[in-house]
């Protein structure tokens, strides 16, 4: 036992609780040791006991408090000695620490003897701390690793050091922390970007995982504040201008494909009900993607369908004949059932001075007699929809459907039995209402520019956004700061089931390779509990990372969940997580949401979570060996989300920028000043006489005319 350490002894025991009354000569928070200052008997100071043969328990002091020393509360006797009123520290036991095979330490959680009373409390070694946070458990242990020396399969990533103690650097598992899910909270202004924007650095910067500049991207980051471009890119990427309603990839502009979309996304994007108008829809989606053909989708049927489209397409383009008798002849090779008979027994072919150009002389029979075919075709692949395996599978598939197919008025009804469609076609007016808004409107513009952008499979979608042979970027920060409220969760929601559905396709094997890396930013406008009213598109969102939260790891997709509200992100996503960082929390109720999660050994921690200073953060969880009060580290590039200094700001003699507002919002028509605002004539002022006569003559529409 090393006297300069003790502090004091042990006089109670309550499970894994301690009460040290202190030595009369531990006054101060600081005692100098061998080894230096260390904290002693201050807050969160740590102390070790010695149970024998080379094992100390390890505990954290958490509470102080002077006693009496005559207490009738704890019936002891009286006692007529004037003495000092006795010191007694409260100490939560967090494991055991004893030396290995090295003449290092080593640190376990579990506790099998407790320290008896008088056992000696000591200030512990800063060795035995050094071994505690800066040998962080290693984790998830790669089948058939061999570990040869100088090749480790995890690494200590530092996140910064202990509150109060500088020398004390405290590092966790890079493996535990990136592989499972791993939440971030704090309030405004709490230090939660900077530490998003420190973890994702340190990746970057890790010269032991960079074997090459050109790489799938690990990092998908949903900015939807438009805050990290300036941690993650360079100077010229990072200073792009920003438009209403677009989405940026890497401060360039990007989409997320309407095609990106499974059956029951598309019911919720077009509010169909499910009775009557989600069956239709989903069979529409299903024949759209089916159309566009592609690997992994061959239907015979489908074929002769494209091939019947491109005869019909014929009779508009007057090319030679010959196109149109080889998609004839190849239409009835794969359709080989159909009764073709009005196409043969018509006569087709009027002969011209030119042998090489032919014209047909009964074009309007032709062209019946082919979409009636067509139709039948159609008919065919309705009625075994729930039979075949590919058509179903075309449904949910990330599959290209051309912009002219979104607008094309039939579509819907093709895919409507032709015998019922009188019957039902009522029903279904407000969906071909709903989908011509969306294509009108300009928020949903983001979700149908892929043919601009020259997007057009999910192959060139996912290179885009990192992945595939040549992707050239590890992180993708995906700007959705512009997006309106109505559209962010569905662009969320698409993103993070493509990217699980993309590993869900990998071979058993391949599965844990290659991981992946979500995180979430600001997830409580997009992740929210389940409530009792909520609407369609916040519902897809939350089912969509709740499924990541639980079944990503296993597929190596994980997430980082940052939000300064930790009670109105989904329970079931916080309940997956195995770390968290908690920055400074004020709201009750989110301190309370808090603290049901978080393992016991760390309760005591969270009492101090509403004095914590800016980029000061209370760590714990599997990543870690025990809980501990962390100083982040200050990213290399920070984000953009410092807060304002009205003080030193104000006085500067500069206006608000406006005429770049003006210019984000695309309003910009003239000049600012004056009256010069363009050529066009301002409009005339409305008087109240039109407006009364505007009132007369509108007429009324009521939703509940329409019977659906």
């Amino acid at each position: 036992m090393e006297k300069h350490r003790v502090i004091g002894h042990v006089v109670a025991v309550h499970g894994f609780r301690l009460k040290v009354e202190l030595s009369p000569d531990a006054k101060s928070s600081s005692r100098a040791t061998l080894d230096g200052v260390q904290r002693a008997v201050a807050i969160n100071s740590f102390l070790t006991f010695d149970l024998g043969a080379g094992t100390h328990a390890l505990g954290n002091l958490s509470d102080l408090e002077a006693r009496e020393a005559y207490d009738p509360v704890q019936d002891e006797e009286l006692s007529l000695e004037l003495t000092k009123p006795r010191r007694i520290a409260s100490v939560q036991l967090l494991g055991t620490v004893s030396k290995n095979s090295t003449d290092g330490w080593k640190f376990d959680p579990g506790i099998t003897v407790l320290p008896t009373l008088d056992t000696a409390a000591e200030v512990a070694n800063p060795d035995i701390l050094a071994s505690i946070f800066g040998d962080p458990p290693k984790r998830n242990k790669p089948r058939k690793w061999t570990d040869p020396p100088g090749d480790p399969y995890d690494f200590a990533l530092d996140l910064g050091h202990q509150t109060g103690d500088e020398n004390t650097r405290v590092k966790a598992s890079f493996n535990d922390l990136f592989s499972r899910p791993l939440a971030i909270v704090g309030n405004t202004g709490s230090g939660k970007s900077y530490t998003v924007a420190s973890l994702i650095r340190s990746v970057l910067e890790n010269k032991e995982i960079q074997t090459d500049d050109v790489s799938d991207a690990h990092i998908f980051v949903l900015d939807i504040n438009g805050e990290y471009a300036n941690a993650f890119l360079d100077d010229e990427q990072a200073s792009y201008q920003r438009e209403p309603n677009e989405i940026y990839l890497n401060g360039q502009k990007f989409c997320i494909p309407a095609w990106l979309m499974n059956g029951q996304e598309v019911c919720d994007w077009l509010q169909a009900s499910e009775a009557t108008q989600e069956p239709v829809l989903k069979d529409w989606w299903a024949i759209a993607k089916a159309k566009s053909g592609g690997a992994g989708l061959y239907d015979p049927l489908l074929v002769a369908i494209q091939k019947l489209d491109a005869g019909i397409d014929w009779l508009d383009s007057k090319s030679p004949n010959t196109a149109f008798k080889i998609a004839l002849k190849h239409a009835k090779q794969y359709a080989p059932n159909l009764d073709w008979t009005k196409i043969d027994g018509v006569p087709q072919w009027e002969t011209t001075g030119d042998q090489m150009w032919r014209k047909i002389t009964n074009e309007k029979e032709v062209r019946d007699a082919l979409t009636e075919l067509r139709d039948s075709l159609f008919d065919q692949i309705s009625e075994r929809q729930n039979s075949e395996v590919n058509f179903a599978k075309s449904v949910d598939a990330p599959r290209y459907i051309p912009l002219r197919e979104f607008r094309d008025p039939n579509l819907i009804d093709r895919s409507v039995d032709q015998e019922g469609n009188k019957r039902i076609d009522q029903y279904l007016l407000t969906l071909k209402l709903r989908l011509r808004t969306r294509l009108d409107d300009r928020r949903w513009q983001s979700f149908f520019s892929f043919d601009e952008l020259n997007i057009d499979s999910y192959e060139s979608w996912m290179e885009s956004i990192g992945v595939g042979e040549h992707a050239k970027c590890r992180i993708s920060v995906l700007d959705l700061s512009m997006l309106a409220s109505e559209v962010l969760p569905f662009a969320c929601a698409i993103v993070g089931r493509v990217l699980l559905e993309t590993r869900e396709m990998l071979k058993p094997g391949a599965r844990y390779r290659y991981p992946w890396v979500l995180v979430l930013e600001e997830a409580h406008n997009y992740a929210r509990p389940a409530r009792y009213v909520e609407d369609r598109a916040q519902g897809l969102s939350r089912l969509a990372f709740e499924r990541v939260a639980k079944e990503g790891r296993k597929f190596g997709l994980s997430l980082i969940v940052a939000s300064q509200r930790p009670s109105e992100i989904s329970p079931t996503i916080i309940s997956q997580c195995a770390n968290f960082f908690s920055h400074r929390l004020q709201n009750p109720d989110d301190i309370d949401h808090f603290r049901r999660i978080i393992p016991k050994q760390a309760q005591k921690l969270l009492d101090q979570v509403t004095v914590l200073t800016a980029g000061e953060a209370i760590a714990f969880g599997s990543a870690l060996h025990i809980p501990a009060r962390v100083q982040i580290n200050t990213p290399s590039q920070e984000p953009w989300s410092a807060t304002a200094a009205p003080f030193a700001d104000w006085p500067i003699e500069q206006k608000f920028p406006i005429a770049e507002v003006i210019d984000s919002w695309g309003m910009s028509q003239g000049k600012i000043e004056g009256t010069d605002l363009g050529s066009e004539e301002p409009e005339k002022e409305e008087t109240e006489r039109d407006r009364l006569v505007s009132k007369e003559t509108a007429v009324p529409f009521d939703d509940d005319d329409i019977p659906f």
